[in-house]
């Protein structure tokens, strides 16, 4: 047994010695080895010279617009200014026609001339070209009568534009007992009691109704009655024992009632 022991340890004390031999070698080697990386001489590389730097620009201002227009700190970065036009407004509905002057006559020596009036303008003449109300007389005949209303052109009749009877006239001619139609074909209906060198006139044609009747107007300084602006009645109607005169003049129409004799 104890032969056995001694070869094993001889054998381990060279084996010990056999690793330390080698241990010793690799680190002299590695020594050697890094002396030799550290004393070697490297040359040095040859640097190219850069290259020449270009000259800067002179500052353009246009080249800065898109950061003014993008600039967020400026209420007015945006350069196209939208302006809101509103919509536009709805054009104001056209008020009615007021009702066509009424048409009285017309008297063609010299320069033509016809005799209109309204309900707010009496009868009086007018040229072609003159204004009457709203209206503008354009144009007139023997047949029809042209006005103009608001750049429209309005063409009718004579007898469309012809005065009816006014409702004061109706109530005259109610209340006058002895109202009798007019024997002339084609005259309107109204307070018109009898004509002219009728022979069948009654006694209630010549009694005086007074200063209230409605068909007279005031009293002038010869006897004779003022015609109603409103009267559409026809010259020679004899109504309360006055008879109806219309005379036309170059300066317009006179009308008055004077007694029937």
């Amino acid at each position: 047994m104890n032969r056995k022991l001694v070869f094993l340890n001889l054998a381990l004390l060279a084996l010990a010695g056999v690793l330390a031999w080698t241990l010793r070698n690799n680190w002299f080697s590695a020594q050697s080895q890094q002396s030799a990386v550290i004393q070697k001489k490297v040359e040095p590389r040859k640097l190219l010279a850069p290259p020449p730097v270009a000259p800067a620009k002179p500052v353009a201002p246009a080249e800065y617009l898109d950061v003014a227009a993008r600039m967020l700190f400026s209420k007015d970065r945006n350069a196209t200014v939208v302006i809101e036009t509103p919509p536009p407004k709805p054009a104001p509905p056209e008020p009615p026609m007021p009702a066509l002057p009424g048409y009285h006559g017309q008297m063609a020596i010299g320069e033509p001339v016809a005799f209109l009036s309204t309900s707010a303008v009496p009868q009086r003449s007018y040229h072609a070209g003159e204004s009457i109300g709203d209206f503008k007389l354009v144009s007139f005949d023997k047949e029809s009568m042209e006005f103009e209303w608001h750049g429209k052109s309005i063409q009718r009749k004579l007898d469309e534009l012809k005065p009816k009877e006014t409702a004061p006239a109706q109530a005259a001619a109610r209340s006058t007992p002895g109202n009798a139609p007019s024997a002339a074909a084609g005259a309107p209906a109204g307070p018109v009691v009898s004509l002219s060198g009728s022979s069948g006139s009654s006694a209630t044609d010549t009694k005086d109704s007074g200063s209230d009747d409605p068909m007279f107007g005031p009293v002038q300084a010869d006897g004779t009655r003022a015609c109603q602006p409103s009267d559409s009645s026809l010259s020679g109607t004899v109504h309360s024992g006055y008879k109806k005169s219309m005379t036309v003049t170059l300066f317009g129409s006179i009308c008055h009632w004077e007694q029937n004799k």
